[in-house]
This record gives structure tokens, sequence and C-alpha cells, in this order.
């Protein structure tokens, strides 16, 4: 199975703690705000056989959700015939209405386009700084409401360990797979940021 992953721009709504955008910006260096366009992506794919080849929007630096033709990029893969496209971000940007059209292409694509949601948390979602979870949360709905095939990823820390259980029941209730991820991300952070002593396998619902 052919496999690809793109970081479509280097845009971004949050200041994760250990990422390495927000560790850059910490020490001063600006991140340069680019963009792949449907143009670019043609230039690059046109020439290659696309059929059966699974793609993946993800960022080291930005959210695929904020690149302005993500929707134009996406349905270009889907005509191309790729087997499946998963976009994982945080959800926290664009327009209900973008979202519910970006459903509703997901849903005429037989779920070969998924979401995959960044979400730590079910009322609170601290490691995602900067990200309005109210926003986040009227997002997945608009998107899920529209017929979007969705996934949400779940890192534990001590400050969401408590909500577990709200979270495997809104899953239930939206009918996406909730994926439990152990946290390996505190490097000495706040508290908050801990990994969970009871919770350090990763379990997939």
């Amino acid at each position: 199975m052919k496999a690809l992953e793109i970081e479509l721009t280097s845009a971004c709504n949050a200041r994760c703690p250990i990422c390495m955008r927000t560790r850059l910006i910490e020490r001063g260096i600006p991140v340069k705000k680019e963009h792949y366009t449907v143009d670019n992506i043609k230039q690059y794919f046109d020439p290659i056989d696309m059929k059966g080849m699974r793609v993946k929007f993800c960022g080291v630096l930005g959210d695929p959700i904020a690149c302005p033709e993500l929707y134009e990029i996406s349905e270009y893969f889907l005509n191309r015939e790729v087997k499946h496209i998963e976009v994982s971000t945080n959800a926290g940007l664009k327009t209900t209405k973008w979202w519910e059209r970006y459903g509703e292409l997901s849903s005429k694509s037989d779920n070969r386009l998924e979401i995959h949601f960044a979400i730590d948390g079910v009322n609170t979602n601290d490691y995602r700084v900067g990200v309005n979870l109210e926003k986040v949360w009227n997002n997945v709905d608009t998107y899920l409401n529209a017929g979007g095939f969705a996934s949400w990823q779940y890192i534990i820390f001590k400050y969401n360990e408590k909500d577990i259980d709200k979270a495997i029941q809104k899953a239930k209730d939206n009918n996406i797979d909730l994926i439990l991820m152990k946290s390996s991300r505190w490097y000495g952070m706040a508290e908050k940021y801990m990994p969970s002593e009871e919770h350090r396998i990763e379990t997939v619902l």
C-alpha cells in the first residue's frame, strides 16, 4: 500500500506546549506562514498515479485546516481515486459553513475522507493552548451532522484523566472511534500535563 504524508501549511491557531512551532517561537525564531495551493499540488502530483494511495494531511508546524485551499486539495485527491485521506486537526478554525461543506464532501466520498480530531478533553482542552473548545465542538457537530467521517484522538494527561468516561460516551453518542493515547509530552512542564499513572497503555475503542 502506497502512503503519503503532506504538511499543507505552516500556520496554526494553537500553542501546544511541546510543539516544535511553540518551541521555535519561545526561542524568538519566527515561523513564516506558508501554504500549499491546489495548483502546487497539481504540479507535483498530476504525473503520479494516485489510485489506491493513502494520503495524510498532518503537521509539524501547522494545522492542515489552516490551509486556505484544503477543500480544493482534498477534492483533487479524491478525484484522483486515492483510497483514503486523513486530516489531523485541532478543529478550532474555519466557519460552520466550511465544516458543513467538508462533511458533505466526506459523505460523498464514501468515507474516503476522514477527519482525525485532536481534542484532549471533553470540558477542558488545556494542552491545545489558544484553541476555543466551544468552537471546536460546534465545528465537530457541524461536520458530523453533514455526514462527515471522523475519529477522535484523546491524549491522557493529569488534567483530563477524570473525563475519560465522558469522552467514551461522547464518542459513542456521535458514532466515532475514540483513540486514547498515553501521554509522553510532559518534559517537566506544568503538573497538569504530567502523564497519568493509571493510564499508560494506548487503547483504541
